[in-house]
């Protein structure tokens, strides 16, 4: 199989999920579509990408097609080892991303948040432990954490990612409207709404 191109990855594993909710045998290019709000040209070319021979003139086989992406990127395999992430800064969108559903049902389990402000930790409500940022290295390691929510403030960001990488962090969900500059090694996704936004007008 050839090397797959980041974004198209991205999607494939998003699809997967879209797929495991479908509850018929088949679906086509247009349905897909209309689920993801993606083009149907940007499905077909995705999904070619993983060299099955489904056959798309009458959709493609669901479970087929879920399986090749399984396979593909070993999610199956992940899925069955739980990650711990963590969620450092809980501001308004720390706290928010605290209390959501997103891991529910996923390899992912939130172990842990941190922030600076003592006051706020001590009277927070949450299922989720909580910690001040001067605990992060202890916790990280006692816990065997390897991921990192980040959404500190922006000028706090690049520091925080630094120590992040120093305790053995090996990925970075960078919520901040920073550009990280660190290490090759350690995983940097950014969460930015108005970059995102730009890439759909720019799409079109």
């Amino acid at each position: 199989m050839r090397k797959i191109p980041l974004p198209s990855k991205k999607r494939l594993i998003t699809l997967s999920r879209l797929l495991s909710q479908l509850e018929k045998p088949r679906v086509t290019s247009v349905e897909l579509s209309e689920l993801t709000g993606w083009g149907e040209a940007t499905i077909r070319r995705d999904i070619s990408c993983l060299e099955l021979h489904n056959g798309c003139s009458n959709g493609y086989d669901i479970k087929i097609l879920r399986d090749a992406i399984c396979s593909a990127f070993e999610i199956d395999k992940l899925a069955s080892k739980k990650h711990l992430c963590c969620i450092v800064g809980l501001g308004k969108l720390g706290e928010a991303l605290l209390e959501s559903s997103a891991f529910e049902g996923s390899s992912f389990e939130l172990a842990a948040g941190f922030d600076t402000n003592f006051n706020k930790i001590e009277i927070m409500k949450s299922s989720v432990p909580l910690f001040p940022t001067l605990d992060l290295e202890k916790k990280i390691r006692q816990l065997g954490i390897e991921y990192a929510v980040l959404s500190v403030p922006d000028e706090k960001a690049q520091f925080m990612a630094e120590r992040l990488y120093s305790y053995g962090i090996k990925g970075i969900v960078n919520y901040t409207n920073i550009v990280l500059s660190l290490p090759k090694e350690i995983k940097v996704e950014s969460v930015n709404t108005v970059t995102i936004l730009t890439g759909m007008i720019a799409g079109n």
